[in-house]
C-alpha cells in the first residue's frame, strides 16, 4: 500500500463510520419526531378536549343552579349555550382515535342529563313564582334523579380523563424505552466503530511512524555531530523518497562541514595574519615614536655626560692644588663646577627616568614578559597606551582620565592593549586642538566598560556605518588597505566583548567597549 493511501485510508474509514452513525442518528431523530408528534396531535388533543367535557359540564351546573336559585331564566338560556357546546365538544371527541370509543355513551347520558336538569330546573322557578316555600315531592324526587345523572356523567368524564392520562403516560414510556433502546444501539455501533478505527489507526499509524522514527533518530545523531550513522529503511513511497532525500542531505552536509571547517581555518589564518600586520604597523609607528621620544633624554644624558666629565676635571685640578680647603671652597671655578655637576646628574636622573617610563610603557603594551593568555588591568592599559603616544599628543588637546576600579580581566594582553592604542590614537587623529579627549572606565556587574570620547570632526552616518570595514587611506603617494578599526573590532569580538560608535559631525565620536571579566577563550 502506498503512503498516499496509508495515509487517506484512515480519514476515510473515519468519514463512513460517522457518516453511517449519522444516518442511524437521523433514522432515530425522525422516529422520535414522528413518535412526538403522534403524541402531540393525538393525546394532548384528547387531554385538552376531555377536560374541556369537564370544565363545560361544570359551566352547565353552575348556570342551571344560579337559574333554579334565583328564578333567572337569562341563566337558562345561557345553560342552553353551554349544553350547545358541550354537544359540539362531544363531536369534536369523535375525531380523536383514543376517544372515539369513549365518547359515544356519553352523548346519550347527557341528553338525559340535560333533559332531567332543565325540567326540575323549570319546576323550581314556577313554585318559585308561586312564592312557595317549600318544593313538592315530585320536584325533590326530580332533583335527586338530576343529581343521580350528573354524577354519572362525570364519573363518565372522569373515566374517559383517567383513561387518556394513562395511555398518554404509557405513550411518554414506550417513546422513553424505545429513545433509550436506541441510544444503547448508536452506543454500542459507536464504540465498535471506533474500537475497529482505533486498530485501523494504529496499524496505517505504526506502518507510517516506524520509517518516520528512523529517519528522527538519524537526525537526532547528525545534530550530535554523528555524521556516520546510516539510514536503512528503503521504499518505493513517499516515506522512501523523504530517507532518499535525507540520506542525499546527510553526504551533501558532510561535504559542506569538511568546506566550511577548511574555511574557518583559511579564515582564522588570515584573521591572525591581519592582526599581526596590523600589530606590526603599530609597533613601526611606536618605534618611530619611540625613537624620537628617547633621543630627547639621551641627548640630555649625553650633553650632561660632558658638562660631568668637565666640572670634574676642574674638581681634580683644584683638589690636587697647594691651597687649603678652605681656599678650595672659596675658589669661584670650584663653585661653579660643582654646581655644574650636580646640575647635570640631574638631568641624567630626569632623562633615566623618562627613559624607564618609555620602556615600562612599551613592556606593557606588548606584554612581553607574560604568557598568551593573562589577565591584566585595563586601566593600566590605557595609561601605558598615553605614555607610548604622548609625542603624537598635540598641544591644546586636553587628555581627561576618568578611570574607576576596575577588576583584572582575562585576555590576550598584548592584543587587548593593541585595540586600546588604537581606538585612543583614532581618538587623537580626529580631534584637532583645542579639544578634549575623555577616557572613562567603570565595572558593570561582571563587565568592564570603556569609554573613549573625543571633541573631533565626528562621522556622518554612512561612514560611521563602515568605521569598522575595511577601508583605503592615502599613505604618502600611495593607497593602501586600513585594517587599523576593523583589527580593533576583531580582537574585541574574540575577547567576547562587544563595540559600538555613536557620532555626531562636528561635535565628536564616543566609542564604548564592553568586555567580559572571565570571557570563554578556552576555544580561541
Amino acid at each position: 500500500m502506498k503512503f498516499t493511501h496509508k495515509i487517506m485510508l484512515s480519514p476515510l474509514v473515519t468519514a463512513l463510520a460517522f457518516l453511517l452513525i449519522f444516518a442511524m442518528t437521523q433514522r432515530a431523530a425522525e422516529r422520535s419526531s414522528e413518535t412526538i408528534g403522534r403524541i402531540q396531535d393525538e393525546f394532548y388533543h384528547a387531554s385538552e378536549l376531555s377536560h374541556k367535557l369537564q370544565i363545560e359540564l361544570l359551566t352547565l351546573r353552575h348556570l342551571l343552579t344560579e337559574a333554579a336559585t334565583n328564578s333567572n331564566e337569562d341563566a337558562l338560556i345561557e345553560a342552553e349555550t353551554a349544553a350547545a357546546a358541550f354537544h359540539e365538544t362531544i363531536n369534536g371527541c369523535r375525531d380523536v382515535p383514543a376517544l372515539e370509543a369513549m365518547i359515544a355513551p356519553l352523548g346519550h347520558d347527557f341528553d338525559r342529563y340535560y333533559s332531567q336538569a332543565r325540567l326540575a330546573t323549570s319546576h323550581m322557578i314556577e313554585q318559585a313564582r308561586g312564592l312557595s316555600l317549600d318544593f313538592d315531592q315530585e320536584v325533590f324526587a326530580e332533583v335527586r334523579e338530576m343529581n343521580r345523572r350528573y354524577e354519572k356523567l362525570s364519573g363518565e368524564i372522569g373515566i374517559v380523563v383517567d383513561s387518556n392520562n394513562a395511555r398518554l403516560e404509557l405513550a411518554i414510556a414506550s417513546t422513553r424505552a424505545r429513545i433509550a433502546r436506541l441510544r444503547w444501539v448508536m452506543n454500542i455501533t459507536s464504540i465498535v466503530f471506533l474500537v475497529l478505527l482505533f486498530f485501523l489507526s494504529v496499524v496505517v499509524i505504526s506502518s507510517i511512524v516506524r520509517p518516520v522514527n528512523r529517519m528522527s533518530r538519524l537526525a537526532q545523531a547528525i545534530s550530535g555531530g554523528d555524521l556516520q550513522s546510516e539510514l536503512d529503511y528503503r521504499s518505493r513511497d513517499a516515506l522512501g523518497e523523504l530517507a532518499d532525500s535525507i540520506r542525499e542531505m546527510q553526504a551533501s552536509l558532510i561535504s559542506d562541514i569538511a568546506r566550511r571547517e577548511k574555511a574557518e581555518a583559511d579564515l582564522i589564518a588570515t584573521q591572525g595574519q591581519m592582526i599581526q600586520s596590523e600589530k606590526m604597523a603599530v609597533l613601526g609607528k611606536l618605534v618611530a615614536g619611540l625613537t624620537h621620544e628617547l633621543n630627547t633624554p639621551l641627548g640630555a644624558m649625553a650633553s650632561s655626560v660632558d658638562v660631568v666629565d668637565r666640572s670634574r676635571g676642574i674638581i681634580v685640578e683644584k683638589c690636587r692644588g697647594e691651597g687649603s680647603a678652605a681656599e678650595v671652597s672659596a675658589d669661584p671655578r670650584f663653585v661653579k663646577a660643582v654646581g655644574a655637576m650636580s646640575n647635570g646628574l640631574s638631568s641624567m636622573s630626569e632623562a633615566t627616568g623618562r627613559i624607564e617610563e618609555l620602556v615600562n610603557g612599551l613592556k606593557v603594551f606588548s606584554q612581553l614578559d607574560k604568557g598568551e593568555v593573562q589577565q591584566t588591568n585595563v586601566n593600566a592599559d590605557l595609561e601605558a597606551a598615553l605614555n607610548l603616544i604622548a609625542h603624537d599628543i598635540p598641544d591644546g588637546l586636553e587628555i581627561v582620565r576618568e578611570f574607576g576600579p576596575l577588576e583584572d580581566v582575562l585576555a590576550y594582553p598584548a592584543q587587548l592593549n593593541q585595540a586600546l592604542f588604537s581606538l585612543v590614537r583614532h581618538a587623537i587623529r580626529d580631534t584637532t586642538p583645542p579639544g578634549t579627549i575623555t577616557l572613562s572606565t567603570e565595572q558593570i556587574g561582571e563587565t568592564v566598560q570603556v569609554t573613549i570620547a573625543d571633541t573631533g570632526c565626528g562621522y556622518q552616518p554612512d561612514a560611521l556605518l563602515a568605521l569598522f570595514n575595511p577601508s583605503f587611506k592615502a599613505d604618502t603617494s600611495r593607497m593602501r588597505m586600513d585594517w587599523e578599526m576593523v583589527t580593533s573590532s576583531r580582537i574585541i569580538e574574540r575577547h567576547q566583548g562587544t563595540i559600538s560608535a555613536k557620532s555626531d559631525p562636528g561635535v565628536g565620536t564616543r566609542y564604548v567597549v564592553q568586555i567580559p571579566v572571565w570571557p570563554d577563550l578556552g576555544s580561541e
